[in-house]
């Protein structure tokens, strides 16, 4: 297992224990902060989560046992592995060690070998508890939305054409319409739902790769502009375009496309009647790097900061409804980042509730 730039946090009160801990993980490849003692340790938590913490069981003021209850206390830390360093081996120690809620424990003076293994060993447990976590969040979310969110719309038009089907002749041609709209409109739910699931699913499966090629990225703005234009006028909602004609980008079209189409009908089913949607891009560098930022901001209800930090993740199933009770599935953003990813890129949520969202991606120029 690569160290891939884990960071483990060392709480000792000794310094020369510190530097000796320090001078290991660093020669291992681990990155590693240092906490003189318990009450330094819940301050480093606030900031950093560490991959694993080392914890001396000898400290003033506030022993190595009495820190881990404290860590464990805050829901962030409960799943960081603690390893106890203690010159005692005594049983009650050792009980209590595990009592509190460590992982192992390491006797002092340690052995290096032993302690990288057994780090090591304790960070790819939590990496695989916290993987297994999210396929089995991935699990659920997918019978969720094949058993409710796919059902739904498969009842409407079943409904619809059925009513359709028994009383052709009688009922109004207006209502006819209207119907048949229904019917329409449940049915393009549904193919979009079933891409979305399609797309998770080969994103999964690693089978899913874009194609990268420079294309105008303004022209597929305005064209999903032009698209959500009659969803938005329903609701007397304005579109606001700042870009201008021929902004080059290198990506997959087709996934860019798939992610602003996702963010402009977020942002209509998120603003209330009235309001306005801003579709934007300019030129950016960051680290002397070019880039192409898009912004989609919105004057809708907004996000807390909470709910801001569940949006891309499946295991916590962000879903809420728009302000005219419109569904989805809650798959769309969490799409919509494995896009930007799979195209070198990052996407980011800016929002104040009852102001409005915005979210900005930013993608590389054409080469």
């Amino acid at each position: 297992m690569g160290v891939k730039n884990y960071t483990i946090l060392i709480v000792d009160d000794n310094p020369n224990n510190l530097k000796v801990l320090g001078g290991v993980l660093k020669s291992a490849g681990y990155n590693y902060r240092m906490a003189k003692s318990g009450k330094l340790a819940l301050s480093v938590l606030e900031k950093t989560k560490p991959e694993l913490i080392l914890l001396d069981i000898q400290m003033p003021e506030m022993d190595g046992f009495e820190t881990c209850e404290k860590i464990k206390e805050i829901p962030e830390n409960q799943n960081i592995p603690i390893i106890f360093l203690t010159a005692n081996s005594d049983a009650e120690s050792v009980n209590k060690a595990f009592k509190v809620g460590g992982v192992d424990y390491v006797t002092k003076p340690f052995n290096t070998e032993e302690l990288l293994r057994r780090i090591e060993t304790h960070i790819k447990l939590k990496i695989q508890a916290e993987e297994l976590v999210i396929q089995n969040a991935s699990k659920d979310k997918f019978i969720s939305i094949i058993s409710h969110d796919l059902k739904n719309p498969l009842a409407n038009i079943i409904g619809f054409s059925e009513l359709i089907k028994e009383n052709y002749n009688e009922i109004d041609p207006k209502k006819l319409l209207n119907f048949i709209e229904y019917i329409n409109n449940s049915a393009v739910f549904s193919l979009e739902i079933l891409d979305d699931l399609l797309d998770w699913s080969r994103i999964q499966r690693g089978s899913l790769k874009s194609i990268k090629q420079n294309f105008n990225l303004s022209d597929l703005l305005k064209n999903n502009i032009d698209g959500h234009t009659p969803q938005a006028l329903a609701k007397s909602i304005f579109f606001e375009s700042h870009f201008e004609k021929d902004v080059q980008i290198h990506a997959d079209e087709r996934m860019v496309s798939a992610v602003v189409r996702n963010l402009i009908s977020n942002a209509i089913k998120f603003t209330p009647k009235g309001g306005h949607i801003s579709v934007s891009t300019k030129e950016i560098l960051i680290n002397n790097k070019k880039l192409i930022e898009t912004e989609i901001k919105d004057t809708g209800i907004g996000i807390d900061e909470e709910s801001i930090r569940k949006l891309f993740k499946i295991e916590h199933n962000y879903n809420s409804k728009g302000t005219n009770n419109e569904t989805g599935t809650g798959l769309g953003l969490i799409l919509c980042k494995e896009f930007i990813r799979l195209n070198n890129g990052e996407i980011r949520v800016e929002s104040t509730p009852k102001v409005g969202t915005t979210i900005i991606f930013d993608l590389e120029p054409a080469c």
